[in-house]
C-alpha cells in the first residue's frame, strides 16, 4: 500500500481545516500572532522600561502628557509544524488481523504524510523527521508543494533493526527546532517513561505546542492469542513460550499502567494526547482530532 492513499487524504481534506492549531499563528491563512513584536500592525502601548529601544517610543503621547510609552505591534506569521515519526523496530508490528489493517509503522507514515499534505496545502511550513535511537531522516520546514514528495521518500528510507530511544530523540529535536511552533510526535511510546516525560517537558518549556499520537496495534491492547504461543522480542533479545491466558491479566495491567503514565505526563505538560490503534483509519483519527481542536478553540479553550 502506498504511503499516501488518495481516498484517505480526500476524506481528511473535506474537514474544515480552520482547526486553529494556535501557537504563533493559525492554519487556513488566519495568521494573527498572539506574540507581540515590532512589525506589521499596531497593537497597544506599554510603559517604557530602561533598556527598551527608544525608536519605538511614541513621541506623540509624550508630547501630550510627557510620559514615555513604547508602541507594540502584532506580527503576522505562518504556522511552522514539525512531525517526528517513530521508525524503530517495534513500530513494524502488524497484528493478527493484518489483512485488515496497517502495521504501526505504515500507520504512522501515512499520518505523517497526511499532515504534510494538509499543512502544505494551507501554505504553511512543515518539517519532518524520523527517529529510533536518535534522529534519522530530517527535512527542514518547507511550504513548497514538492515538499510532500520529499517527505514520502524520507519516510520510506526508514532503516530496519533499530531500537527505540525516545528521550534522546526528543532532546535532539529540541536542538534542531528553534522557532516556536507545533510539534507532533507519532510513536508507540514503548520506552522508559522518565526520559520521555523529560523530553516532552523540555519542548513545552521552549514554547512549542506539542501533540502526542500514540499508535498501538489492537493485539497490544487485548492480547487476543489462544493456545501455546512463542513470543519474540522485537527490540530486545529473548523469546518466551507460554499460554497467553496465563499472563493476560498481568500483561493488560502493565499495559494500562504504562498508557496511563504517558497520558499523565502529557496532561502535566499541557500536551494534547491522542491514542490511535491501527484498526482505525488515519483519516478517522486525524479528522476527529482536528474537529475536537476546532471545537475547543471556538469554545475559548485549546
Amino acid at each position: 500500500m502506498p504511503i499516501i492513499d488518495p481516498e484517505v487524504l480526500a476524506k481528511i481534506g473535506r474537514l474544515d481545516l480552520q482547526a486553529r492549531f494556535i501557537v504563533e499563528g493559525y492554519l487556513s491563512g488566519m495568521h494573527r500572532s498572539p506574540y507581540k513584536g515590532y512589525s506589521v500592525e499596531f497593537a497597544q502601548h506599554r510603559g517604557y522600561v530602561p533598556g527598551d529601544d527608544i525608536k519605538h517610543l511614541d513621541w506623540k503621547v509624550w508630547g501630550k502628557n510627557e510620559r514615555y510609552y513604547i508602541k507594540q505591534y502584532e506580527t503576522e506569521t505562518n504556522l511552522v509544524c514539525t512531525v517526528l515519526c517513530d521508525t524503530s523496530t517495534s513500530m513494524r508490528y502488524r497484528g493478527s488481523k493484518a489483512h485488515k489493517q496497517l502495521s504501526k509503522l505504515a500507520w504512522a507514515q501515512l499520518a505523517t504524510a497526511a499532515l504534510t499534505y494538509l499543512v502544505v496545502n494551507q501554505s504553511d511550513a512543515i518539517g519532518v523527521g524520523t527517529f529510533a535511537d536518535g534522529i534519522g531522516e530530517w527535512l527542514a520546514p518547507s511550504s513548497r508543494k514538492l515538499h510532500l514528495m520529499r517527505v514520502c521518500a524520507a519516510l520510506e528510507k526508514a532503516p530496519n533493526q533499530r531500537r527505540t530511544s525516545i528521550g534522546v530523540s526528543l532532546d535532539a529535536l529540541s536542538q534542531r527546532v528553534g522557532r516556536r511552533g507545533i510539534i507532533v510526535v507519532i510513536s508507540d511510546f514503548f520506552d522508559d517513561l522518565e526520559p520521555i516525560a523529560k523530553g516532552l517537558g523540555a519542548l513545552r518549556h521552549r514554547g512549542h505546542e506539542v501533540v502526542v499520537i500514540q499508535v498501538l496495534d489492537p493485539d497490544e491492547l487485548t492480547l487476543p492469542f489462544e493456545g501455546m504461543v512463542q513470543f519474540k522480542g522485537l527490540e530486545a533479545a529473548g523469546e518466551a513460550l507460554c499460554h497467553p491466558r496465563s499472563i493476560r491479566k498481568a500483561y493488560l495491567e502493565e499495559v494500562d499502567k504504562h498508557l496511563s503514565a504517558v497520558k499523565l505526563a502529557c496532561r502535566r505538560n499541557n500536551i494534547d494526547y491522542v491514542q490511535a490503534d491501527t484498526s482505525h483509519g488515519v483519516d478517522v483519527v486525524l479528522s476527529a482530532y482536528l474537529a475536537r481542536r476546532e471545537h475547543a478553540a471556538a469554545s475559548g479553550g485549546r
